[in-house]
């Protein structure tokens, strides 16, 4: 991010605070998300059912594989790889609660390589099997409804 632009931005935000003595908290220009990273985080979401590889998005953002780690990095406070995944377990955990699929069927449908590696993955990340959680939660969120 141009260091002129950040600047430019942190004083135009809190220029009126001050001339009013207030002490307004600092703007970080990189806790807004760049286009790259909104453009990373839209295809990821539109892709994560298959195999997403991070020169696939680098291509499809226009930027070199390192420097679009760095940037998401920056921006988000997690690597591409630990949102890929968060989005991927999201997906499971709706999917193993409003629908009646087999554990295959999901772990294809959210891009796992299969039962089992989702099912291994899922425990490390959670802290349940998809089995359980889905028995616990399906009773309690249907409770709810």
């Amino acid at each position: 991010m141009n260091r002129e632009w950040a600047a430019t931005l942190d004083s135009s935000c809190n220029r009126g605070a001050r001339a009013e003595g207030v002490d307004a908290p600092r703007v970080d220009p990189m806790r807004y998300p760049p286009r790259a990273v909104r453009r990373s985080i839209e295809y990821i979401n539109a892709n994560f059912s298959g195999e997403i590889r991070l020169k696939d998005i680098a291509a499809a953002v226009g930027m070199s594989m390192f420097h679009l780690s760095r940037t998401f990095r920056a921006s988000t406070g997690v690597t591409l790889h630990r949102y890929l995944t968060r989005a991927r377990f999201e997906r499971v955990k709706a999917l193993l609660l409003d629908s009646d699929q087999s554990l295959a069927l999901i772990a294809d449908a959210t891009g796992f390589s299969d039962q089992s590696h989702m099912s291994k993955a899922f425990k490390r990340f959670t802290g349940t099997t998809p089995r359980l959680f889905r028995r616990t939660r399906r009773s309690h969120y249907s409770a709810l409804r």
